[in-house]
């Protein structure tokens, strides 16, 4: 199975080499995208982006958002014609002759920004029920995928400032995905961050007979990757 995968284009800003990729990309059996569609909120880009999409891929294509497309706004961004957005939640899906299960999220930040504490009062008890939330839909041994935007690990954090790590992405979230053992776990927001990191557990238990021993993480932040990221899985 080909999963591609791609975040942070951030509309405009990379709008016209995420149009040339896509020209180039061989037909995948899944497309992810993994927030930040547009930048600051604005409409008009993410519909540039989206038609791109719906104009070239032909795959189920999924998405979660990210933190440049604003909760008030995220009705009117799930109304896309190619993109099914994921908030909290799972589906299965049946591609190539297999089938996978995609958890979808925001994600999780360990320590809400200096915006988000003046401006979304209770967002910590946001993120600990986000992260509950997570761990509940991860449970099993099936085949999945963890999609976020915020990085669900420091692991590949990179170039990014280490004291702006916990606003970044979230180590209480790296728990949880190195205890439940997605096969598979994608994210974006690290925009100086590194392309993948491999997530394992050391001595901790393992849940499940024949559980994976280790997880692999893609950041696909289009800053970081400059292009889309394709998976053979």
């Amino acid at each position: 199975m080909r999963i591609a995968a791609v975040a942070d284009i951030h509309g405009r800003e990379y709008l016209e080499e995420f149009v040339a990729d896509l020209e180039r990309l061989e037909p995948p059996d899944l497309f992810l995208v993994a927030g930040d569609l547009t930048d600051r909120n604005d409409p008009k880009a993410f519909e540039d982006v989206a038609e791109a999409i719906e104009r070239r891929v032909s795959c189920p294509t999924y998405g979660v958002f990210g933190n440049n497309e604003y909760t008030g706004s995220q009705k009117a961004y799930r109304s896309s014609r190619r993109i099914t957005f994921l908030d909290d939640e799972a589906v299965t899906i049946r591609t190539a002759g297999r089938e996978i299960r995609l958890i979808g999220s925001v994600g999780s930040l360990d320590r809400p920004t200096w915006w988000q504490r003046t401006n979304l009062p209770g967002v910590e008890k946001v993120y600990e029920e986000r992260i509950a939330a997570i761990d509940r839909l991860l449970e099993g041994n099936d085949f999945r995928v963890l999609m976020t935007h915020y990085p669900p690990t420091f692991a590949t954090m990179g170039g990014e400032k280490e004291a702006w790590w916990p606003e970044l992405g979230s180590r209480k979230l790296e728990a949880v995905v190195l205890r439940r053992r997605p096969d598979v776990v994608v994210h974006g927001h690290a925009h100086r961050g590194i392309p993948r990191a491999t997530l394992t557990a050391g001595q901790q238990t393992i849940e499940g007979s024949g559980a994976r021993t280790s997880v692999p993480v893609y950041n696909v932040s289009y800053f970081v990757t400059h292009g889309i990221t394709v998976l053979e899985v």
